[in-house]
């Protein structure tokens, strides 16, 4: 009788922490093509390059990429499937994304900033490390756009989604940016006009 007492306890315990696992932070894990991945911010020095691609032979229809800046990811459709996933990292507080449907207005593989970047001597040396346009230039100091690798544009007024250091966080001047390995995929896979939902 003692002993059944004590497994009883022992499941009651099992049965409660697996319901506090399903109703705290788990719960709340991005849910998609993927396992399931809390939302977790790293430091720039520990970026993350977390994605997956996947598409069936002959699979053909609308293509779509649906960025969720809450869960920080962008997932890609088409037609109507979901193919690949990455996490991301979109604009922090004051320069947030902007929601809505925007088409990609165009693509540029080497794309460099030219508002944000550096500034540097005539021997290349940095003067500046974060630099935005309009900020004072020191004598013999040169711009130096930051690189926007794999490119592809949303909006007229420099919103961008494109390569950059993801931590999983929102961390960008309002692009959206993808690991490397995700941003190539995304890219070559992205004709101009294909639109991208972001919430």
């Amino acid at each position: 009788m003692k002993r059944k007492k004590i497994l009883l306890c022992a499941t009651a315990i099992l049965l409660s922490a697996c319901n506090s696992a399903t109703t705290g932070p788990v719960s709340n894990m991005a849910t998609g093509y993927a396992f399931a991945r809390p939302k977790i911010k790293v430091t720039a020095y520990e970026a993350v390059s977390t994605g997956q691609w996947d598409v069936p032979e002959g699979l053909t229809g609308q293509r779509m990429i649906v960025v969720d800046t809450e869960l920080q990811q962008a997932k890609y459709y088409i037609g109507g499937r979901q193919v690949g996933w990455c996490t991301i990292s979109s604009g922090k507080a004051g320069k947030d994304t902007p929601r809505g449907t925007f088409p990609i207005l165009a693509k540029d593989e080497d794309h460099i900033s030219s508002t944000y970047g550096s500034i540097v001597d005539a021997e290349g040396n940095t003067l500046i490390s974060n630099y935005t346009k309009g900020d004072p230039i020191p004598p013999g100091g040169i711009y130096k756009g930051a690189p926007m690798t794999c490119g592809m544009q949303l909006t007229t007024t420099g919103i961008w989604m494109h390569e950059g250091i993801v931590t999983s966080a929102p961390e960008s001047h309002g692009c959206i940016r993808l690991p490397g390995n995700m941003a190539k995929i995304f890219f070559d896979n992205t004709p101009v006009g294909t639109p991208v939902v972001i919430k």
